[in-house]
């Protein structure tokens, strides 16, 4: 019979696969007839049984046993539903209400959040919360030379002085010598190149009438100028691991050592703000990057956390999405930045402002569980929902100028949707609508200003996002931009001039006389030059020639040179051992009495 020759048999393995079609030889009646009945061919089953439709052992009782055994188990199936429902309500409010954890190595793919938007404004109603923290400086001084030697310690310049001299023996040249007062006549006549410029360096030294700055010339040789530049160095090349990952490592100890000093000079101020800042480079380099919309748009990209004073606190140069540090939460790479920088902020009810580049909701909530306040402009594609809530765009523009839409998350996220010449979308965790206030727009169209109708988020942020804003057209007006093939020194010199101007800030905090930042600049060369001149400098600032101190005449064994007293034409080899400058001993008086 052709039936019992081939049988076809349909079954599951035990892995759950398809059902698979089994075909059997032929065989005779003889072998078939006692070997049961198709239930031996059936294979073995893991799990629950089923049974196969159709098959002569079925019996009634059978199939009323498997219809209860079966609406049992969709009984118990709806059950856990309904608790599975219950518990993914609960993980989301708790993942919610939890910081984003970090992870080693790549970003880590965490489980998205469902955050639950409702239409009204901020909790706190435009009552920011109150600040726990004291803005007080840690400076004291009188002279420009003081908050600038307070940012650039005499620890640092023997650091590098050290490596300087170190770095030159291992290139063969044993004489070189440097002393901590030399280098900080060098770093002097520096500055005084910043803000008067020529187009060559060796031209300050020039023998011809018109070029020649005295007060560069007469400091130090220009063979001795250039010697100390070729060899300047901030760290032993043969202790560096060549396993360290950081780029930066041959200026780390002075990076790391000017931001302790960064921020122990001042405390936090209230707002804060974070952006970029560029150090101009062209030059071939693996970290250069490229910002079209910056006036210098090659170079080093800095992260930066400034206060609205301008006052930088923080700085972390960019090398990279993991910073040089092989780990990237699930905030991101821009979100880990704000954290690092903000490290020491914590609990104190902070305002930290950053803009879209940096803002993201797990940002606020990871800042707001460390006690800290963000505010900044949002993406459209990073709502994360809310935009269901929110009012769409052709929304607030049928509305006009001024039309606002706003929604609030559990933990008091609030994102704002505001209409201005287009729309601008802020996220915080402190602030929202209100309270509004106006501000004056120009319409093309009426061809006259109009007052529009401003939420607070938006005031707020204007008021205080440009901290590090103040700080680049400060460090741009007089900026040491020498040439130099190692990339390293083009940026400590812009870490010198970031120095000035934080010591620039310090000065007027402190209520000091009354300077610009040229003139700051220009005194704390001098005071330099003076400290460490190996000739005499004709001008003394007030601050040196003035101050009590060893102001004692010294005979000096080199050739006589003009007395410094403007009442004096004779020629001395007397030196005032404070001042450094040529005296004749019958001037002393008459150069140290103020006018």
């Amino acid at each position: 019979d052709e039936d019992q020759r081939r049988k076809i048999i349909w079954g599951r393995g035990s892995m759950g696969t398809d059902p698979r079609l089994e075909e059997f030889p032929e065989s005779s009646e003889e072998e078939c007839g006692d070997s049961g009945s198709d239930e031996d061919w059936m294979p073995e089953q893991n799990g629950a049984s089923r049974e196969v439709a159709g098959s002569s052992s079925d019996s009634d009782e059978g199939d009323e046993a498997q219809e209860e055994e079966y609406e049992g188990h969709e009984e118990e199936r709806e059950a856990h539903e309904v608790i599975d429902e219950g518990q993914e309500e609960d993980e989301a409010e708790e993942a919610e209400n939890s910081p984003p954890p970090r992870a080693q190595g790549k970003k880590a793919k965490g489980k998205s959040v469902r955050n639950t938007w409702r239409s009204m404004d901020n909790e706190f109603g435009g009552d920011l919360p109150t600040f726990l923290g004291e803005s007080q400086m840690n400076v004291e001084g009188r002279y420009p030379i003081d908050f600038f030697s307070h940012l650039f310690t005499q620890e640092m310049i023997d650091d590098i002085v050290f490596n300087t001299n170190l770095y030159a023996v291992q290139k063969g040249n044993e004489k070189l010598e440097l002393t901590s007062d030399e280098f900080k006549t060098f770093l002097g006549m520096n500055m005084v190149m910043s803000y008067i410029k020529y187009p060559r360096a060796r031209m300050y030294w020039s023998s011809e009438q018109g070029l020649r700055l005295d007060l560069v010339a007469d400091a130090m040789p220009v063979n001795r100028f250039e010697k100390i530049l070729r060899y300047v160095h901030f760290v032993d090349n043969y202790s560096i691991d060549p396993e360290n990952a950081d780029r930066f490592v041959k200026i780390r100890p002075f990076l790391n050592a000017l931001q302790g000093t960064f921020s122990a000079s001042l405390d936090p101020e209230e707002y804060q703000s974070v952006d970029e800042m560029m150090i101009p480079f062209k030059r071939r380099l693996s970290i250069k990057q490229y910002i079209p919309k910056k006036p210098k748009p090659w170079g080093v990209k800095v992260w930066v956390r400034a206060g609205s004073s301008g006052y930088m606190y923080s700085f972390e140069p960019y090398q990279g999405p993991s910073g040089g540090r092989g780990e990237i939460s699930q905030l991101g790479m821009a979100g880990d930045v704000v954290m690092r920088l903000c490290e020491d902020l914590q609990d104190r009810n902070h305002m930290v402002f950053f803009d879209n580049f940096f803002c993201t909701i797990p940002l606020l909530q990871a800042l707001k569980h460390q006690g800290i306040f963000g505010t900044g402009t949002y993406r459209k594609n990073r709502l994360h929902g809310a935009q269901e809530k929110l009012k769409t765009e052709k929304q607030l523009k049928k509305e006009g100028r001024g039309s606002v839409s706003v929604v609030t998350s559990r933990q008091n996220i609030t994102i704002t949707s505001w209409m201005d010449s287009s729309v601008i979308h802020m996220a915080s965790s402190c602030t929202g609508v209100s309270p509004t206030d106006e501000a004056e727009r120009w319409s093309k169209k009426e061809k006259k200003m109009l007052k529009v109708q401003r939420p607070f988020a938006v005031k707020l942020y204007n008021q205080h996002m440009g901290g590090v804003d103040q700080m680049d057209p400060m460090v741009a007006a007089y900026p040491h931009r020498r040439r130099n093939r190692r990339w390293y020194i083009r940026v400590f010199f812009h870490f010198v001039d970031v120095a000035v101007v934080n010591a620039w800030f310090l000065y007027r905090m402190s209520g000091n006389e009354a300077k610009d930042l040229l003139h700051f600049k220009a005194s704390t060369a001098r005071a330099l030059i003076n400290t460490g001149s190996r000739r005499a400098v004709v001008k003394v600032p007030p601050e040196v020639r003035y101050a009590p101190g060893n102001h004692w005449p010294k005979l000096k064994k080199e050739n006589a040179m003009r007395c410094s007293d403007e009442s004096c034409d004779r020629r001395t080899k007397y030196t005032c051992l404070q001042c450094v400058v040529f005296v004749c001993p019958d001037c002393f008086s008459n150069f140290h009495l103020r006018r």
